[in-house]
């Protein structure tokens, strides 16, 4: 029994913390849904996905605490290898959306604490973030043997979780009383936000410099491309936080920032959007070639719901029913592969075990 548990802790995946990217994902639409669509036997769901999360990042952290502690050298080297590089920022992704879920929704409907534990899980969400971040980034500069066949969409990780880091940071500003402090957070906030930013461009140009002249990404990681639209999603949720947030210490900048958000933000969208479509369609060639099950299916779900989020967010600021109607379609296209995910990681776990 105990060589089983040690086996399992050893062999831990990070990609399993894409869980609660994904479920938080589909918690946060669910309460924009019902808000612009008036489908308020959405919130329960969403206050119960709030919870579920939670008990979830915090059984998964203990997980991967147990296996960098016991097992350091192997933990090392995930972060040198080029393909698993960026999947452990997952971690740090999955706390600040535990802080992002509680900032939120947990202000929506006045969850237990929810000040305080957006706070403390975005505090500690940054400091992992921060270290994973800049360590992935420095193994694949220093990485003698790397070509371009390693290129993937885990590269895309870290940069996600800095920008996610950005929006659930800009969230709890308003909960900070110490006017100094609140300040500082949101300083350091644009600092994620142009890191995230800087290496998503830099990454981006060499998944599509592979895609387009090299070779086709294998199956087994492909899912992971579809985390190519969360970053546009994510950048245009933040625009109008930061111009927001911003205004709150320099007020005579607000307009000028909340209309560059505005003028931007709609081409961001669209650009996930479109991305989406296109994803499906190679999902559906990779299907007719055969993609096998495997946790990062997870992949087809937080990415889905950061383009459903998006849109929904600008049609609740700009009150235009377009994205409001193109978010909740991908919504409810986000529910349907849940579903599929969810039965798909089911049926692998009763055959492993049987």
């Amino acid at each position: 029994m105990e060589e089983q548990k040690s086996n399992f802790i050893k062999s831990f995946n990070p990609l399993w913390f894409a869980t609660v990217l994904g479920f938080g994902g589909i918690a946060l639409a669910s309460v924009l849904v019902a808000e612009i669509f008036h489908m308020l036997w959405l919130n329960p769901l969403a206050t119960a996905l709030v919870y579920f999360n939670l008990a979830l990042v915090v059984f998964l952290f203990i997980i991967w605490g147990m296996r960098v502690v016991l097992y350091f050298n192997a933990f090392m080297e995930d972060l040198k290898h080029p393909v698993l590089a960026g999947f452990h920022s997952l971690m740090p992704a999955a706390i600040v959306m535990v802080s992002l879920n509680f900032s939120k929704i947990g202000q929506a409907f006045s969850l237990c604490q929810y000040q305080n534990l957006s706070i403390s899980f975005w505090i500690l969400g940054a400091f992992f973030e921060f270290i994973l971040f800049t360590l992935a980034v420095y193994f694949l500069i220093v990485n003698q043997k790397m070509n371009i066949n390693f290129i993937n969409g885990g590269w895309l990780v870290p940069p996600v979780a800095a920008l996610l880091t950005t929006i659930a940071g800009l969230n709890i500003v308003p909960f900070i009383a110490n006017i100094p402090l609140a300040e500082n957070i949101l300083w350091i906030n644009y600092f994620f936000f142009g890191m995230g930013t800087f290496i998503f461009i830099l990454i981006a140009v060499s998944i599509f410099n592979k895609i387009f002249f090299s070779e086709r990404l294998d199956p087994k990681v492909f899912p992971s491309l579809w985390i190519i639209m969360v970053p546009f999603s994510l950048i245009s949720l933040s625009l109008p936080l930061l111009a927001n947030t911003t205004g709150m210490f320099l007020p005579d900048f607000k307009n000028t920032l909340m209309g560059i958000s505005i003028f931007l933000s709609p081409m961001l969208i669209g650009i996930g959007i479109w991305l989406l479509i296109i994803l499906i369609l190679l999902t559906y060639d990779y299907f007719k070639r055969g993609l096998p099950y495997g946790i990062g299916w997870w992949a087809f779900i937080f990415p889905t719901a950061s383009v459903s989020i998006a849109s929904l967010t600008y049609a609740t600021i700009v009150k235009q029913s377009f994205f409001g109607y193109c978010g909740v379609v991908i919504y409810f296209f986000l529910l349907a592969i849940t579903l599929i995910v969810i039965a798909k990681t089911i049926q692998n776990f009763m055959v492993k075990n049987t």
